[in-house]
């Protein structure tokens, strides 16, 4: 192993976001990520109301830009690889 490479550790127990939607936002110094999730609104009689969802957000992710753009590269990469998986649009 050479001394730049990096070790990964992914704990056992790591959350996991199902995430349905999300924001951007950047300042001179970071590039923010929020994510989102539908939940259903706790408050509510199911019985008598409707049921109404509410968007919640569940992270934001901070980054310096460089990183912003690297992970851009990665999503974009794995989309094209699950693309040609797994739909019949290529």
């Amino acid at each position: 192993m050479s001394e730049n490479q990096l070790n990964f550790f992914i704990p056992e127990h790591m959350d996991e976001i199902n995430v349905v939607g999300g924001a951007v936002t950047s300042t001179p110094f970071n590039i923010r990520l929020l994510l989102f999730n539908d939940e259903i609104e706790r408050n509510c009689d199911i019985v008598k109301d409707n049921v109404k969802i509410i968007r919640t957000g569940k992270a934001e992710i901070v980054m310096h830009p460089q990183v912003a753009k690297n992970i851009a590269e990665l999503l974009l990469k794995e989309v094209e690889n699950y693309q040609n998986k797994f739909t019949l649009d290529k």
